[in-house]
């Protein structure tokens, strides 16, 4: 069979066997193997089952007289690769390929053309089928039906017969990566947490999953001739964090994250001032021989040089200038407390998973040690290598748990700071909770 589904729930692989075995024993055939058994398709010859019978073949030369299927589709559909094959099999092994239900005497020119046609048929409706597969397909596309396995983060369900694409756990997780990326994080850290809530992926997977517009509602495909479509399914993402993220990752120069420099305390103003010849963000450098800072403009040739410490001193003056007026600290302040919800919220969603993951985590731990020490089971070997593996997984998990609410901590501080700024806050009517 060709597919999992059919497998599963048609009857005709036990029809088949049982055919073919009621065949053999009319004939007198000694049955010595059996192959198949499970779903592969036929369109290539490079299934496994089927390489295990030629292989067979090849080690039991002169023992096997005939190959046995139900039909010629079931042997090959591969058209003229399924003729030479046929071929080879026959002069080459001395073996025959007969469909029970198609009965053809390959012992002569008659036969052996009669079964060709029959492979060369196989082949042809193989095509048609793609054909009108193909169609189906580029018709569901262009509705927004996504009838493709979809990437990671969803799962297909079934509501009242109809098919669904909707959000996993793991895709929640994967809508969390978009909006750290869009923040700037870099890669190596969103692998890590979304390690240690549970998702483990390489940086490669990272970055198709960025760069796939299916995570914020949109189809796109080969049969669309470079159109893209609004789809159906659940959304992880909207189009402008998408967009934002991929802005973040083109800007940094590559598909695989951002640039890995850290920040420099002398140019907080790096990237943030912009050049007023050409518009681009500036950099920086230092002349260790005086140990001076400068910010220097990205654009080649631009030669836009400027003091770090004049620059500074400059930006700090500038922003002395302005100040909050009375009416504006009571809005202020609710939106601050707003914002420190939201970054609560994130963080406190982190912690639920890394707690979680770091209950399943114990759980193992706990099995091995009952195998070794208890029941005995488990050699001394393999438990302290899944010891040591375990224990490693925990402590990046622990390092994870503590940054985190270290994390929580420093928010809290920070905005009950700004709650009790400016002193006199009180006197305009402010409530500080």
């Amino acid at each position: 069979m060709s597919s999992k589904e059919q497998a599963d729930k048609n009857l005709s692989l036990d029809v088949q066997e049982r055919i073919i075995d009621e065949y053999a024993k009319r004939n007198n055939f000694a049955t010595i193997e059996y192959f198949g058994g499970t779903y592969e398709s036929a369109k290539t010859d490079g299934r496994k089952e089927f390489q295990r019978m030629l292989e067979f073949i090849k080690k039991n030369k002169g023992k096997v007289s005939h190959i046995l299927v139900y039909t010629l589709d079931r042997f090959s559909r591969t058209g003229g690769g399924a003729i030479k094959l046929a071929q080879d099999l026959r002069e080459k092994y001395g073996v025959a390929v007969f469909a029970v239900t198609q009965p053809t005497d390959t012992s002569n020119a008659s036969g052996v053309f009669q079964q060709n046609i029959h492979l060369l048929f196989s082949e042809f409706d193989n095509k048609l089928r793609k054909q009108r597969d193909v169609a189906g397909m580029k018709e569901k596309f262009e509705k927004g039906i996504w009838c493709l396995r979809p990437p990671m983060g969803y799962d297909i369900i079934r509501i009242n017969g109809l098919r669904k694409i909707v959000v996993n756990d793991t895709g929640k997780k994967i809508g969390k990566a978009f909006l750290w990326k869009a923040q700037g994080m870099k890669n190596e850290e969103i692998m890590k947490r979304l390690k240690t809530g549970g998702v483990s992926i390489y940086k490669q997977k990272l970055s198709m999953i960025f760069s796939n517009p299916f995570y914020c509602g949109v189809i796109v495909n080969k049969m669309l001739d470079g159109r893209m479509i609004e789809g159906e399914h659940e959304k992880i993402v909207s189009h402008d964090i998408f967009l934002k993220v991929n802005k973040v990752r083109a800007e940094n120069g590559g598909k695989y994250g951002v640039s890995h420099s850290k920040e420099i305390e002398q140019l907080p103003l790096k990237v943030f001032m912009k050049c007023d010849d050409c518009g681009q963000g500036y950099t920086g450098y230092i002349v260790r021989a005086k140990n001076l800072w400068y910010y220097k403009c990205r654009t080649k040739d631009c030669c836009a040089n400027k003091s770090a410490i004049l620059v500074n001193k400059s930006f700090a003056t500038f922003i002395d200038e302005y100040t909050i007026t009375p009416g504006a600290i009571t809005p202020l302040i609710f939106q601050m407390k707003y914002q420190f919800g939201k970054l609560n919220e994130n963080y406190a969603d982190e912690q639920k998973a890394i707690k979680s993951n770091l209950t399943e985590l114990q759980k193992k731990i706990d099995s091995i040690d009952e195998d070794y020490y208890i029941k005995k089971v488990m050699p001394r070997e393999k438990y302290e290598n899944f010891l040591a593996k375990f224990s490693s997984e925990k402590q990046e998990i622990m390092r994870r748990l503590q940054k985190c609410l270290q994390e929580l901590r420093t928010l809290k501080n920070y905005f009950l700071q700004q709650l009790q700024y400016p002193p006199n806050s009180l006197k305009y009517g402010l409530q500080v909770e």
